[in-house]
């Protein structure tokens, strides 16, 4: 009758736990919100409770000591879960786990499949954690987000670090003994509800501070290649040699360059160099050919056609037009 109380349950998630608590000799009796087993006397002494949230979430509080080491096997599909676990707990999770958060919360995505683990004796391991499916995620996360599935992809590959001590304390409330209460029920709902959000608002956030360093780092490299070519002006620039110098690609730096400053390199330098070149036609008495040189045409002809083509004129007609 215990596990019945479970029915609705994805099938995977039903027997994630059920399973190890058969194993333990733990009899699932039929409460208002879920079941609650107890471990029989001899073995140790805790309690299980599990709640279903949802036919794609489960709820488990868990509070055992055995009094002999238990090898137990899990078995379940690919799902996510969120709680707060003592350390003992930790240590059975099938894959490393990232430290708590400032709040005991961890957060970690299993694979689908199973994995076998073992209870030392008189050792207590104490969790209150939720377990949930990809589709219980789809269902309130998809509708806020267009982009849900990539959120869903960041949380499930990306240890999460969570500041959440609201979700934290409504975590550490669970207790078994409120599992006939008649608000348990709602209780649980809006708690799942605040994990996601929870979850969501987290994952944001990352992505938010990835986007500033990135625009940061973007900029330091579109500034860093202005300067680069403002030092170099005399020099045969080309946009291998400057993304070597950076040392980035040349696809990066004239993607970065163009998104940063509205221009390509090469337009850039141009106007740069043609810039500079009528300050030298204007201000010196240098020939037309130190000119040229000084800002990286070191034939002549190829200045003056340069020139002609930015300006409008020869250099020569410039400079007889703009003398100080």
């Amino acid at each position: 009758m215990g596990a019945s109380a479970l029915a609705n349950i994805d099938k995977g998630l039903h027997h994630l736990f059920l399973s190890q608590i058969e194993t333990l000799g733990m009899e699932p009796v039929a409460r208002r919100s879920g079941i609650v087993s107890q471990l029989a006397p001899e073995r140790g002494h805790g309690s299980a409770w599990m709640a279903g949230i949802g036919p794609d979430c489960l709820m488990t509080v868990l509070d055992l000591e055995v009094e002999d080491a238990v090898n137990l096997t899990s078995c379940g599909p690919g799902y996510f879960c969120l709680g707060i676990m003592s350390p003992s707990s930790l240590e059975t999770m099938p894959r490393p786990v990232s430290a708590p958060g400032p709040t005991g919360l961890v957060m970690y995505c299993q694979d689908a499949g199973s994995y076998a683990y073992r209870l030392k004796p008189r050792t207590p391991y104490v969790s209150r954690s939720l377990c949930f499916t990809p589709r219980f995620w789809e269902q309130l996360a998809f509708g806020r987000r267009p982009d849900g599935d990539a959120l869903l992809e960041r949380i499930a590959t990306t240890p999460q670090v969570l500041n959440a001590p609201h979700v934290g304390a409504m975590l550490q409330r669970l207790d078994a003994r409120t599992a006939d209460a008649a608000a348990t029920e709602l209780h649980l709902t809006a708690l799942a509800a605040e994990a996601v959000a929870c979850l969501m608002d987290t994952a944001e956030a990352e992505e938010q501070a990835e986007a500033a360093q990135g625009s940061s780092e973007a900029a330091c490299l579109a500034r860093d290649a202005h300067a680069l070519l403002e030092r170099h002006l005399d020099t045969p620039l080309t946009l291998e040699s400057i993304a070597r110098e950076l040392c980035v690609s040349r696809s990066r730096l004239a993607a970065t360059y163009k998104a940063e400053r509205g221009r390509g390199v090469a337009e850039e330098l141009r106007d740069l160099r043609m810039e500079r070149a009528r300050e030298l036609l204007a201000g010196t008495d240098l020939p037309l050919s130190e000119v040229g040189r000084a800002v990286g045409y070191p034939r002549p002809s190829t200045f003056a056609t340069a020139f002609s083509r930015e300006v409008g004129c020869s250099p020569a007609a410039w400079r007889k037009q703009h003398r100080l």
